[in-house]
């Protein structure tokens, strides 16, 4: 599996890399050990991921803790799947997946078309990244009884296209499994609902898309399966605490605080 790695910032305590996949690997890879402890943070699309026992998701809401003690194996990503890799000076969680929430999804991108803009010094991206690592949940506990089947072919069935409009029956039928325990499990194992988990995919991809610098936010808002303008408009407000074009503008921002 061949990554194409771009050093974006580097420092004694912290580093950032944007991996880009080069071509998809439909099966899974040969185990790979970290030389250090790093926390992946993926951008685009979703894949598999397996650490000792356990195989798991891994999509733009989750977080992946990797540690040099624990050999990790990935599956189906596709090419130009991308990544934002952190490289730690020390560990901070056991490796396994975590939760990464919208506002440090924010932090990210923010960081991200900073540094772009070479509108940002050293120190302060140090500290804007920790803050980052810093938002990021505890590692969920590795073990059999965390991961649950019908909640991993919900989450890979949802990022597949948030932009779906299905319902609890539809996803349920797709992952062999009653809606009414699906629901049930997939609040208990993830800590949120089916609609708040394709909320956060649907948010993130529209992050992306604001600061690649989209104009029309109504062709934005039917691209990620929202009814109108307005619809999409109050979904992330509640999300962000701002409208869709004041974000564009924070994000075009040739200097972000």
């Amino acid at each position: 599996m061949t990554y194409l790695r771009s050093v974006l910032f580097e420092s004694e305590s912290i580093g950032c890399q944007l991996a880009t996949l080069d071509a998809a690997e439909p099966t899974w890879s040969a185990p790979y050990r970290v030389q250090g402890p790093r926390l992946l943070l993926p951008l685009t699309q979703r894949f598999e991921c397996r650490l000792g026992l356990n195989a798991f998701v891994c999509d733009p809401a989750a977080a992946l803790w990797l540690s040099p003690d624990d050999p990790y194996q990935l599956k189906r990503p596709m090419g130009g799947q991308r990544s934002v890799v952190l490289t730690l000076a020390e560990e901070v969680e056991p490796a396994g997946r975590s939760y990464l929430p919208l506002s440090g999804q924010a932090k990210l991108r923010r960081c991200l078309q900073a540094n772009a803009a070479l509108a940002i010094d050293p120190l302060e991206m140090q500290e804007r990244l920790l803050g980052l690592v810093q938002s990021v949940r505890p590692a969920d506990r590795l073990g059999p009884s965390k991961f649950h089947h019908a909640v991993e072919r919900a989450r890979d069935y949802i990022a597949a296209a948030p932009e779906r409009g299905d319902t609890l029956d539809d996803i349920a039928r797709a992952v062999h499994c009653s809606a009414f325990h699906l629901a049930r499990r997939f609040r208990v194992h993830t800590g949120m609902s089916l609609h708040g988990f394709r909320n956060q995919l649907r948010m993130t991809l529209a992050l992306d898309r604001l600061r690649e610098g989209e104009r029309s936010i109504s062709a934005l808002a039917l691209d990620l399966g929202f009814a109108s303008h307005a619809h999409f408009t109050v979904a992330f407000g509640r999300a962000f605490g701002m409208a869709p074009s004041q974000m564009r503008t924070n994000l075009e921002a040739p200097h972000l605080h």
